[in-house]
């Protein structure tokens, strides 16, 4: 599976990425633009927790067992349609990296034949099930399967829950997802 950025940050903020590089284990990726946003979004005070993920000692150091891996970088075939992207992004109004990180996602995704790709960008979400048919979860959706599985209690879930939905969403509707759940 390949994570974007926002799942790694709802984690971070809470505290809780031992807790997702717990569940996800080596099945999570990231890509090098995945990787690049989160190291320069480390330097915020709230994520701060991102830095003992990804680098040591300011070196990005994934010898020494950091979390997520990498992908390898867009292959040739790639880099066009990634580049055309980009700058259609740049296009309508939005800064020089707008989506660089859903982007690759998506399209290392495609190529790799990944099967699931946790995003949360609404733009990057569509991007991907209607342009390539990759299946998508968000934060949210992942944080109430942790719940259920254990592997976080109710108000840890909730926290990350509530981060990574609109404000009208609540408590209410994160119990109703668990209930949902707990149905299946």
């Amino acid at each position: 599976m390949l994570l974007d950025a926002s799942t790694v940050c709802h984690y971070a903020q809470h505290g809780g990425l031992q807790r997702l590089r717990d569940f996800l284990r080596d099945r999570a990726r990231i890509t090098r633009e995945v990787e690049r946003e989160l190291l320069r979004l480390s330097k915020r005070p709230e994520l701060a927790q991102l830095a003992d993920h990804l680098a040591k000692d300011g070196a990005v150091a994934r010898t020494e067992g950091k979390w997520s891996k990498l992908t390898k970088n867009l292959p040739d075939d790639l880099k066009d349609e990634f580049a055309r992207l980009l700058g259609l992004k740049h296009a309508l109004g939005e800064h020089d990296r707008a989506h660089a990180g859903e982007i690759a996602t998506v399209l290392i995704a495609k190529y790799r034949g990944t099967e699931l790709v946790i995003m949360d960008d609404n733009w990057g979400c569509d991007f991907a099930r209607r342009t390539y048919g990759l299946e998508v979860m968000s934060t949210a959706r992942l944080t109430l399967e942790m719940v259920m599985c254990g592997r976080l209690d109710e108000e840890e879930g909730f926290r990350v829950f509530d981060s990574a939905t609109p404000d009208d969403v609540g408590r209410e509707r994160f119990k109703a997802g668990l209930e949902n759940l707990r149905r299946d």
